[in-house]
């Protein structure tokens, strides 16, 4: 087996982040008297993922952006509603609400079951991810998880995976042999692939939806079901 010890991305990889976002959405805005139209769930995705991309080049900080992303959406739609209480009330919703992709549950049993080391690496809300992690069952499979939110550094900077592999190996550079013996799986080009990029190790890009690589990110495997893992696992090729 090339790879023993996977970091696997939650939202968008491990869970259908965009179903969740949708249901966690509607709720917390009908909740404040507003009916939460398609047209008002599609524009704060848009919205949201663009606060998310600029956090991951250090254009805005973790509060800025939790808060941020909707003081401009109500802006933006003319919602009257006060944006602070209105993130604790969605990202409340949010950690309740998940849905598991390509049945990746019973996958990571299957690899843990095979001696797979697995890691959940995410750039999510602390409160949020762990009660996901803790409800969907993932967190009595994984080996550990690094919340960017606990320590601060996000995907993909270096400093993160540096608290990854410390918590692996002993140590913040682990030797080249020891980094070969890694893959990290997710959904984002600019978050977990520029991330592998930044640590050393290779990538698999999980493109379900299969868009282009506009910006020709380097990546060694490129997945559309997560199930192809264990191809990759068995071949490594």
């Amino acid at each position: 087996m090339r790879y023993d010890i996977l970091l696997w991305d939650v939202d968008g990889t491990l869970m259908d982040f965009k179903r969740a976002e949708a249901k966690a959405l509607s709720q917390s805005l009908e909740e404040v008297g507003v009916t939460p139209t398609e047209k008002l769930l599609t524009e704060y995705s848009r919205i949201n993922l663009s606060y998310w991309k600029r956090l991951e080049t250090g254009e805005l900080t973790k509060e800025e952006v939790l808060l941020g992303r909707f003081v401009e959406f109500f802006d933006k739609m003319g919602i009257e509603a006060d944006a602070e209480p209105f993130l604790m009330r969605y990202e409340g919703h949010l950690g309740h609400t998940w849905f598991i992709q390509d049945d990746s549950l019973e996958l990571c049993k299957k690899l843990q079951e095979e001696g797979v080391r697995q890691y959940v690496v995410t750039n999510g809300w602390v409160d949020v991810q762990k009660t996901k992690l803790h409800e969907s069952g993932f967190d009595e499979i994984m080996d550990g998880s690094f919340i960017s939110d606990e320590f601060g550094v996000p995907k993909p900077k270096k400093e993160f995976f540096e608290v990854c592999f410390e918590q692996i190996f002993g140590m913040k550079t682990p030797s080249s042999e020891e980094l070969s013996r890694i893959l990290i799986i997710g959904d984002s080009l600019t978050s977990d692939m520029k991330g592998g990029i930044n640590a050393r190790i290779d990538r698999c890009w999980y493109n379900i939806a299969g868009e282009a690589n506009e910006d020709n990110v380097p990546v060694n495997y490129e997945i559309k079901n997560l199930w192809q893992i264990r191809e990759i696992l068995k071949d490594g090729v």
